[in-house]
């Protein structure tokens, strides 16, 4: 990556739409590069700005777009950014129009006529990273923020856009860079057997490293669930209303409801988001043993729902196990599943609580089934993290506490990380420096000579220089920003 305001890419303007290609009040197509002001001004027409060739930087001017044959466009508002101090580091232009189609197309076809070429997705923030306004980690941010939907996941955006990722990187790469000149040194010396990295010393940096990287690894399964909301199951035995508390808590009739055992035999799902944080419900098919059953059965069905519920589950986070009030003895089954899928977020829900005299019995029955699965599984390490809510889903109470209770759970998760990793390709990068890492420490432990252990530490500096574009090559770049939309 370069810092020179010199553009990268220089040698040609290009320009496209900023906003939708929908019809609306107003559109704004951009300009950079070079002649970005020269191809402007043949088009552009101003009193107040004559030659746009000479305006200063972040001006804007009212004035008149004009087609070749010199037949009227629009009116429109020109705003000028000067080199360096632009988007993309080179000198740009954007265009406030009226949002028609035909004037949008039309200036974009006149703007190419006059030497601009139409950019590829993403090369206006490409250019700004080449030019050295942003690292890799604050450009795909960008594509993020665009994307966000919800005031987590653009909270998320913002702190990496601003560069709170790239520095906890710079300061990994910093210490590393410290650890690998020591070593490197004694390679330059190795004939004199001089030591200059203490071992005790590269010990103790390499473990803090490696608690930071797992720490962000970590925080990869929760920041990556929240891009696509996170997975929030809802199992349970058959019939015990888990597709009628899906729709109660989305609020609409997603899910088909019928007394029929088993009518849910696929998952069904829908996004909530709740105080900022999107969840993702997904309702399962009822659970019960089903044993060897022939392909060509009903009950094969029946079966495969069964066990894409568990894979549902296993996955997902969050577990909301839904238990019949009406039907305590179908308690030590729905528990069952806390054997082997151990969760950090559990909620019971007792449903049905409409249908008893008293509820306070519903909850007896309950503590004691779930203190009997406990003491028979062994599973004291759940004992203090589950929360327990009565609910009716037909009658819809209830479900605002599940919902503050959701929240009040994740809540936490999200604070408790100063930066989340959301992007897979970062999450690989710095999972690689780690074993790179991990190679180093296990040769400190067995005394493993140096010139073994240098090209582990280089492997790791190369992963974590890859994530913010200090190492980067022409094939990630265009993979990158391909996922760009066009005009960023």
């Amino acid at each position: 990556m370069t810092n020179s305001t010199v553009p990268s890419h220089g040698h040609t303007t290009i320009c496209a739409p900023a906003t939708p290609q929908a019809a609306g009040a107003l559109a704004v197509i951009r300009m950079s590069g070079p002649a970005a002001l020269e191809v402007a001004g043949k088009v552009f027409r101003s009193n107040a700005c004559p030659d746009l060739t000479q305006s200063p930087g972040y001006r804007t001017w009212f004035g008149t777009v004009y087609k070749p044959d010199g037949e009227f466009l629009d009116q429109v508002l020109l705003s000028v950014f000067r080199a360096p101090h632009s988007y993309t580091g080179e000198d740009s232009v954007e265009f406030s129009c009226h949002g028609s189609p035909y004037i949008r197309e039309t200036l974009l076809r006149v703007l190419v006529e006059n030497g601009a070429v139409l950019a590829g997705p993403g090369e206006f923030t490409q250019r700004a990273f080449m030019n050295g306004k942003m690292d890799l980690t604050q450009a795909e941010a960008v594509a993020d923020l665009i994307a966000s939907e919800n005031r987590t996941t653009h909270k998320l955006a913002v702190n990496q856009m601003r560069g709170a990722f790239s520095r906890q990187l710079s300061a990994l790469r910093e210490q590393l860079l410290e650890a690998a000149s020591l070593m490197e040194l004694e390679l330059d010396f190795a004939e004199e057997d001089v030591e200059f990295a203490d071992r005790d010393t590269l010990r103790n940096l390499l473990d803090r490293l490696l608690e930071h990287i797992d720490e962000l690894c970590e925080s990869f399964r929760m920041g990556n669930a929240l891009k696509k909301g996170i997975p929030v199951a809802i199992a349970g035995v058959v019939n015990a209303g888990k597709s009628t508390l899906l729709n109660a808590l989305l609020g609409e009739e997603k899910a088909l409801v019928t007394p029929v055992p088993g009518t849910t035999r696929d998952t069904i799902e829908d996004i909530v988001v709740l105080d900022g944080i999107p969840f993702r419900f997904m309702d399962t098919a009822g659970l019960r043993t089903i044993g060897e059953v022939d392909m060509q059965s009903q009950e094969y069905i029946e079966k495969l729902g069964v066990e894409r519920t568990l894979e549902t589950i296993r996955m997902a986070p969050v577990l909301l196990l839904v238990l019949d009030a009406s039907r305590p003895e179908t308690y030590p089954e729905s528990l069952h599943l806390l054997k082997d899928y151990e969760k950090e977020h559990i909620i019971f829900i007792i449903n049905k609580i409409d249908m008893l005299c008293n509820k306070d019995v519903a909850l007896y029955n309950f503590k004691k089934a779930l203190n009997n699965t406990f003491v028979t599984n062994e599973l004291n390490s759940l004992i203090n993290k589950h929360s327990t809510i009565l609910v009716s889903a037909r009658d819809k109470t209830g479900i605002d506490s599940i919902k503050e209770e959701l929240v009040h759970q994740i809540r936490p998760v999200l604070n408790e990380h100063a930066v989340m990793l959301t992007n897979v390709r970062h999450y690989q990068e710095l999972h690689a420096a780690g074993q790179a890492l991990r190679r180093v420490r296990i040769g400190l432990d067995t005394s493993l000579s140096h010139d073994l252990m240098t090209p582990d530490l280089r492997l790791a500096l190369h992963h974590i220089g890859s994530i913010a574009g200090a190492i980067s090559t022409e094939d990630i770049l265009g993979e990158i920003f391909s996922r760009f939309c066009i005009g960023k």
